[in-house]
């Protein structure tokens, strides 16, 4: 007979009615989650067969199907069907571990793959001669990003991959200038399937490889030459020879705007980081039949406004634009972008001031906009209250970091009109504080990622989302914030410490009494946004270990940054990997009053932790080390900076569990790490 467990007890199984009557009973006097419902046991329920468990999985993330696949063996073969691992990366690092053979790869209807770590060693030889010979037309994408591959084995690995639709050679910096036989033999390869190339920071890029690569590639729609060096003269110097062949000492614009003119179907492209010109963005906008969709202009610090309203006129089709970090360029650009049908707009460090942000109102179908560094002056709420009204069913994504002229009332506008934002920026807005973080947990619950570094007036009581009328701040002639005196002017430079910062930080007895005060519903915890995936909390240094294990309570959180929480101790910890089960990314750096012992907690109960950073944590020692090895962690990169750790156990760490790929371990020895103590 199937028996079932409920709790220690074993007993005959019930009804199907049985349990419906059980289950709604226990949820109607169990308020706190605490109920648990009997779960029958495998021999109690058919199995299912491979192919419906493999099409369950597709609805899983990657990190439940890593799980999943370890239950048993039919679970791993349902784990490995095509419609599951449709979208899988497959990194191998030469430097870390030894290749293994490529044959289960070839099997494959499709998949992608990463080499990392390319630079001529035995390892780096045997990975790409295994690649060569099992490499086939089932291969999509290839990154070879920053390796130190040759032409020629470019060459043969790409001549079996004639379905490729994505390769990154971005930082190959050994594709240098092509010789006759090797240059005849990459142009003679076709890659019809190629949609997307990156060839970003490539150092020896000529026109000679840029002509084989594009022509290669017809049918390509995405095109990435960021911090490529690029000459925009017009002189005759480094032109094309008499019969027409490309030059093979330089890369001139001229030539790739000519080879720009055969490539059709081009809708994206990134010239980031060159030093591109107005004359040579206008010429680009006037390729015949060129409608670009996306462009990236980040850092082209010789464009100014002149070039962006040439753009817009001949570019009407552009649905992502990139201004990032182009110091030379005002509102009047702002005021042509906004023209578009933008769906994503970056305006990083482009300043605006007050009624400069009007012509934003355009924007009525934008989904992603990044306005950091923008704000520097005090803003009104009435200057954005119609920014906010266009914008709250489209936008989707917003990025208001390091926005100085930010104040509460703004906050206040943003929380109650913006309420589908999945993704929030606030990081070093320095007048944000609990009152603003309870008004974010009370409106904007569909939030996925959540950044307020930085942000050093938020306290316990924000994460509680309660507020008590007794815990005031008394303004001074030197305070920073915007209560209590007006402020029609402020351009804001964090500095290293504050001028005159606020330490007000609520002990339990108020925390409490303002629970008891509030009450229920006038709480509005951050606990309420349920579908949080990632939060960065760093440098809030007035946070404790109540307000952490009481509120971070999150099912769906991935990735936490506390770093520099300085009241933080094993307390929070404990409380945060029994409440935060599927946490795989987490940063502790500088969080002084951590050691071993709640570091092995992480350790243990979270299973899922690939990238943990615990650098300047003083009290960390061998011991955390050796907890490392003990259970056999599946981290991929460590931090252990500035930590009371020698490099002998470090060696030993990455002899014995080379699943690490990454490990920083800077001032880690004992007596280096003792000066550095007595200076803090």
């Amino acid at each position: 007979m199937a028996v079932y467990v409920k709790g220690r007890s074993i007993s005959p199984p019930p009804s199907y009615d049985e349990v419906l009557r059980e289950d709604a009973a226990a949820r109607k006097h169990d308020t706190n989650g605490s109920y648990v419902h009997p779960l029958p046991l495998s021999g109690s329920v058919p199995e299912l067969p491979v192919e419906m468990l493999s099409y369950i999985m597709q609805y899983l993330s990657v990190s439940d199907r890593k799980d999943a696949a370890l239950v048993c063996k039919k679970w791993y073969e349902a784990s490995l069907a095509p419609q599951v691992q449709r979208d899988v990366m497959v990194s191998v690092k030469s430097s870390i571990i030894n290749p293994r053979p490529f044959t289960g790869l070839r099997n494959r209807p499709g998949f992608h793959l990463e080499l990392s770590d390319i630079n001529g060693s035995p390892n780096s030889e045997q990975l790409l001669k295994a690649c060569e010979v099992n490499l086939s037309s089932r291969l999509l994408t290839l990154s070879l990003k920053g390796s130190n591959v040759s032409q020629s084995v470019l060459v043969a690995m790409l001549d079996r991959c004639s379905n490729l639709t994505s390769l990154d050679v971005s930082g190959c910096n050994n594709l240098t200038f092509l010789g006759s036989g090797c240059g005849k033999h990459l142009t003679s390869l076709s890659l019809p399937h190629l949609q997307s190339l990156d060839l970003s920071s490539l150092r020896h890029l000529t026109d000679a490889i840029l002509t084989a690569f594009l022509r290669m590639a017809p049918g390509l729609r995405s095109l990435e030459l960021a911090s490529t060096p690029f000459l925009f003269s017009s002189s005759d110097i480094y032109s094309s020879g008499s019969n027409g062949r490309p030059n093979s000492a330089a890369l001139t614009f001229n030539r790739f705007l000519h080879e720009l003119s055969y490539l059709h179907s081009l809708i994206s492209l990134n010239l980031s980081r060159t030093s591109i010109s107005n004359s040579a963005l206008i010429a680009l906008a006037k390729v015949p039949k060129l409608a670009l969709e996306s462009l990236l202009l980040v850092s082209c610090k010789d464009l100014t406004d002149a070039g962006i309203i040439a753009l817009v006129q001949e570019q009407p089709s552009l649905r992502k634009l990139n201004l990032s970090s182009n110091s030379q360029l005002s509102a009047v650009s702002v005021k042509y972008a906004a023209t578009l049908q933008l769906d994503s707009l970056n305006l990083t460090k482009v300043r605006l001031y007050g009624a400069e942000l009007r012509p934003l109102e355009k924007l009525g179908r934008i989904t992603h906009l990044v306005l950091s560094a923008s704000v520097l002056q005090h803003l009104p709420a009435s200057e954005v209250e119609k920014l906010f009204h266009v914008w709250s069913q489209p936008l989707r994504h917003l990025d208001l970091s390091y926005c100085a002229g930010l104040s509460n009332a703004v906050f206040f506008s943003l929380c109650h009109h913006l309420v589908n934002l999945t993704q929030l920026n606030l990081s070093s807005c320095f007048r944000f504080d609990d009152i603003t973080l309870r008004e974010i947990s009370k409106c904007l619950v569909n939030l996925r990622g959540l950044n307020i570094s930085w942000c050093k007036h938020i306290t316990d009581m924000g994460l509680f989302g309660v507020f008590h009328t007794d815990f005031t701040h008394n303004c001074t002639n030197e305070c920073r914030c915007d209560k209590g005196r007006s402020v029609s002017y402020f351009e804001y430079t964090p500095p290293v410490k504050d001028i005159a910062p606020r330490e007000i930080v609520p002990d339990i007895e108020q925390v409490h009494t303002a629970l008891a005060e509030q009450g229920g519903q006038g709480q509005f915890p951050i606990t309420r946004l349920r579908k949080l995936e990632s939060l960065d909390l760093s440098v809030c240094s007035k946070i404790t270990d109540l307000g952490v294990a009481e509120t971070l309570i999150f099912p769906s959180l991935v990735s936490l940054n506390l770093s520099m929480c300085t009241r933080l101790t094993d307390a929070s910890l404990m409380a945060i990997v029994a409440n935060n089960p599927l946490l795989e990314r987490v940063s502790l750096a500088q969080c002084r009053e951590i050691t071993d012992r709640g570091v092995f907690d992480l350790l243990v109960d979270c299973r899922r932790l690939s990238h943990l950073d615990i650098s300047g944590c003083r009290l960390i020692t061998d011991s955390t080390i050796h907890a490392l090895m003990k259970q056999e962690s599946k981290l991929k990169s460590l931090d252990v900076s500035l930590c009371n750790i020698s490099m002998e156990a470090i060696d030993t760490l990455e002899r014995f569990l080379p699943s690490i790929h990454t490990i920083h371990k800077r001032y880690t020895q004992a007596n280096d790490i003792q000066p550095l103590i007595r200076k803090c």
